[in-house]
């Protein structure tokens, strides 16, 4: 405790060193009186006098440390009372401060209570308020459905009574259209009948003059026909003596004009595909089969493009320079080559 500190002790400890010290010099004096009353003894007169220590110096100081050591005592113990009711009041405070604290947690319970008692209200009002909404709503859906389908019934009804009617309309026109219909049919037949025979009698003229021109007309084909297979025959005759002449004509002119190479040997030829225009001249030329020698292939190519141009194929009808001279095979082998 504070009271307790040493600063507390200091002044009593001072008051009791000095009593001490007063006792100490005081015994001393006494026995330096005894000795001395040894050595010079005095007479054995006995003389008492009262004497009253508290008007000695030493009692007058002994009263005055006790006085301190008195007044340091109750300063102490004032000091003591009041840190010990300082202490007290410290404690009373911290206990009044936590009473506060637990009645202010108390009281933030509680309100937290209320206000979840007053949210769970709240949450229970508005489930109820939705609840409510939804029964509505499920009874105007009720009624409206209930609506609907005796709208629906109504429709029904009368799209059904309307439809009755229209079968009944229907029936009877078909009824009157399968009596047209009928009498339609009957008409038609006597109709059809008389234009059957009508028809009968017309075809009957018709097969007699079809006959009659089918006769004039394979007469007339086998004529035309034998007229046309001599004629094939005559142009097959012109064609093949033209063929023969101008192929040998071409022949000779590209033999005319080629130039032999010294490497040129008998038994060589090579296979020549010539193209021509109806003009008669020379569009292209193509080696087809090679002889073996490059310069012989050559100098035949050669010879082919030297002619340029063979004036007596412009002289031919179209069929026969399409189907004979439009492109020619010629197989160049001159005859005499050395060995």
């Amino acid at each position: 405790m504070k009271w307790l500190d040493k600063e507390n002790y200091s002044l009593p400890v001072v008051f009791a060193i000095a009593l001490h010290a007063v006792v100490l010099v005081g015994g001393a004096f006494a026995v330096n009186f005894s000795e001395e009353a040894k050595v010079a003894p005095k007479p054995a007169i006995v003389q008492a006098t009262v004497i009253d220590i508290s008007q000695t110096i030493i009692g007058k100081r002994e009263a005055e440390n006790k006085a301190a050591a008195i007044q340091v005592a109750n300063e102490a113990k004032k000091k003591a009372d009041k840190e010990k009711a300082r202490s007290i009041q410290k404690k009373a405070l911290a206990e009044k401060k936590k009473q506060l604290a637990e009645t202010k947690r108390k009281q933030e319970e509680a309100q937290k209570r209320a206000e979840q008692a007053r949210n769970k209200e709240l949450q229970r009002q508005k489930l109820e308020a939705q609840r409510k909404a939804d029964e509505k709503k499920k009874a105007q859906a009720a009624k409206q459905k209930a609506k609907e389908e005796a709208d629906k019934k109504a429709r029904d009804k009368a799209k059904a009574d309307a439809d009755a009617k229209a079968r009944e309309q229907e029936k009877a026109k078909e009824e009157k259209r399968k009596r047209q219909e009928v009498e339609r049919r009957k008409q038609l037949e006597a109709e059809q009948k008389k234009k059957a025979e009508q028809e009968l009698l017309a075809r009957q003229r018709e097969e007699t003059a079809k006959k009659a021109a089918e006769a004039r007309k394979k007469r007339d084909d086998q004529k035309r026909q034998q007229q046309e297979v001599q004629a094939q025959k005559d142009r097959d005759v012109a064609e093949a003596q033209a063929v023969q002449s101008l192929s040998g004509l071409i022949n000779e002119r590209i033999t005319a004009s080629w130039i032999r190479p010294p490497s040129a040997r008998n038994n060589m030829n090579v296979k020549l595909r010539i193209f021509f225009v109806p003009t008669g001249e020379v569009r292209d030329v193509q080696i087809m089969d090679r002889s073996g020698n490059d310069a012989f292939d050559r100098s035949a190519i050669a010879a082919v493009k030297k002619v340029e141009r063979i004036e007596e194929l412009s002289e031919l009808d179209s069929y026969i320079f399409e189907r004979n001279f439009r492109q020619v095979d010629l197989i160049f082998n001159p005859q005499d080559l050395r060995n």
